[in-house]
C-alpha cells in the first residue's frame, strides 16, 4: 500500500498489489533511463521478488535494472532494532 513519501509497504509475507508492482516498475525504469540514483531497502533475498511483486518476468526486469549499476550493500547479522526491543522488554518500567 502506498505511503506518504510514495514508499511501498507491504504487510509481511504478502505480495504487493499489481498496482504498486507497476508503479515501482515505472519508477526503477524511469531513474534508469534518466541516469538517475536509487536507493532501495529490503529484508528481502533477491530470490524472492518474483513470488512478492507476483511476477517473475517484472521482477527480471526491475532487478536488472537495479543491478546494472549499483553498489550493493549486503548486511549479515542481527537486527540492531529487535535488539534494541529486547532489551527494553527486561528492562523494569520507572
Amino acid at each position: 500500500m502506498p505511503t506518504p513519501g510514495g514508499r511501498i509497504t507491504p504487510t509481511r509475507d504478502t505480495c504487493i498489489s499489481e498496482h504498486a508492482a507497476e508503479l515501482l516498475q515505472t519508477l526503477v525504469h524511469q531513474r534508469y533511463k534518466l541516469r538517475r540514483s536509487i536507493v532501495i531497502t529490503s529484508n528481502r533475498v533477491v530470490q524472492d521478488w518474483g513470488r512478492y511483486l507476483g511476477d517473475a518476468t517484472m521482477a527480471t526486469t526491475i532487478l536488472d535494472r537495479l543491478m546494472h549499476r549499483c553498489a550493493m550493500l549486503e548486511f549479515e547479522g542481527k537486527s540492531y532494532r529487535l535488539k534494541e526491543a529486547a532489551a527494553r522488554l527486561v528492562m523494569p518500567s520507572d
